[in-house]
């Protein structure tokens, strides 16, 4: 008798995309709603319900929730000491789920430090006292049996409480950028382990890991060993915009920033699924919530942050952070359902779609060639977030651009305007900021481009 089949796991078709149970091609239409239920407080939680449904209607299926936060928390002060409550949350929360269609991935923990006063931390949000007794050091957490008894008890009390069953779930992640809780020859041995024993008590699920922003040169030896570790089913990176990064591409243009993210997490994996699991805008090396949140009323961050990450090669949209203060506090929730309508009717992985990247003067292109159908979103270079965003730019239409492509239709989704028209190649309709273009693929370039 073989294994059971995930409830979402790596397409057998085209091992770059994502599967369902039975087969279907699975786009991650998805977010970051990690927190906000406050333990005993029904008000914080039908707000949370209410985003849920927000979301769920704009063709969001995918969420993550930090199973260390608030009212989820299972095991909130004492080892081995459950909270019925929170654990009748997360039953209410799934059973929302499984209702709306949305699949979940479960981060299991986020801190960073043991001391037994959370005052006494550098990051008091990041601090977890219930360690404490056991451990003094992040060293000490990552290498004690204690410690690993004490977490694995709390994962078998949720695979008790039956999440491993349960038609939403998804995925299951030990930790939050666990690159920034110690070291790698610490965490690494200690992440291995995790990995293994979540895949043998979860195995309708998959299971993987994640890191801290990669934003400096130091972190592409983080995301390097995490390529080698074959039981992470797919990669993940986690990139903002960030005027204090290192690397030049987290300060420029979003759609850019999003591409390459893509493209680094596919070259150092080239079997896996890469996504775009977190990102969005911050002050100066992470220190909050961007202030071009509150000026960016109409989404154009948020539109790149989706848009980009697929039509550059990734299993599905870049998933955002700052729900609560840029998504909800604006009402940009519609975004997911234009990039929903932006790929309506494709299959990824049957196509067996190739990236590829080119420009005009005024455009950056995004491709993907099909076996039968190449679709690109072209981006207008003029209007950036620091353009329009920052500066207040309004943004100009696009008038009289041409893609390289004859003898055929293009059928266009205007996504600002939420409209779909076709216009002969080579001439594309005027649009603002963007435009998703679809054409059949010519089988005789197709034959060109082959190895020969």
């Amino acid at each position: 008798m073989g294994a059971p089949a995930k409830v979402v796991d790596v397409s057998r078709v085209d091992p770059h995309y994502f599967e369902t149970a039975d087969g279907r091609t699975f786009v991650p239409v998805g977010v970051n709603l990690v927190s906000g239920v406050h333990r005993g407080n029904e008000a914080s939680l039908l707000r949370y319900e209410g985003w849920l449904e927000k979301f769920a209607a704009n063709g969001g299926n995918w969420i993550r929730i930090w199973l260390s936060a608030g009212a989820f928390e299972t095991m909130p002060k004492e080892a081995g000491v459950f909270d019925p409550a929170a654990d009748e949350v997360l039953k209410r929360v799934m059973a929302k789920c499984e209702k709306l269609g949305i699949k979940v991935k479960f981060t299991l923990e986020h801190f960073r430090s043991t001391l037994a006063d959370s005052s006494n931390a550098r990051q008091p949000w990041a601090n977890r006292t219930l360690y404490a007794p056991y451990s003094n050091t992040m060293h000490d957490f990552f290498t004690r049996e204690q410690c690993m008894k004490i977490y694995l008890d709390r994962v078998n009390h949720l695979k008790e409480l039956g999440f491993g069953d349960s038609p939403s779930m998804a995925c299951w992640e030990p930790w939050n950028e666990i690159n920034a809780a110690g070291w790698v020859m610490d965490y690494a041995p200690w992440s291995d382990r995790i990995l293994a024993e979540l895949a043998r008590l979860f195995p309708k699920q998959m299971v993987t890991q994640n890191l801290g922003s990669y934003s400096s040169p130091a972190a592409y030896g983080h995301y390097e060993q995490m390529a080698g570790v074959n039981l992470n089913a797919y990669m993940q990176i986690h990139r903002y915009l960030d005027p204090g990064a290192q690397i030049d591409v987290c300060r420029g243009p979003l759609d850019v920033l999003a591409a390459e993210s893509i493209r680094e997490m596919r070259e150092l994996r080239p079997d896996r699924p890469a996504v775009l699991a977190e990102t969005g805008a911050v002050e100066a090396n992470h220190a909050g919530a961007s202030h071009l949140y509150k000026l960016d009323k109409q989404g154009t961050m948020m539109h790149d942050l989706l848009f980009a990450p697929f039509f550059a090669g990734g299993a599905g949209c870049g998933q955002l952070w700052h729900w609560d203060s840029y998504i909800d506090a604006n009402d940009l929730w519609y975004h997911f359902a234009r990039f929903a309508k932006a790929i309506d009717g494709l299959d990824p992985a049957a196509e067996h779609f190739r990236p590829f990247r080119t420009e005009t003067a005024r455009l950056r292109v995004y491709g993907l060639r099909g076996q039968k159908t190449t679709v690109i979103w072209c981006r207008d270079k003029k209007s950036t977030w620091e353009t329009e965003v920052e500066k207040g730019v309004p943004p100009q239409t696009v008038q009289g651009e041409r893609l390289p492509f004859a003898n055929c239709t293009f059928s266009c989704y205007l996504p600002w305007e939420d409209k779909t028209v076709s216009v002969p190649a080579p001439a594309l309709p005027t649009f603002t900021r963007s435009i998703v273009v679809r054409f059949p693929t010519d089988p005789a370039y197709a034959r060109i481009i082959e190895p020969h």
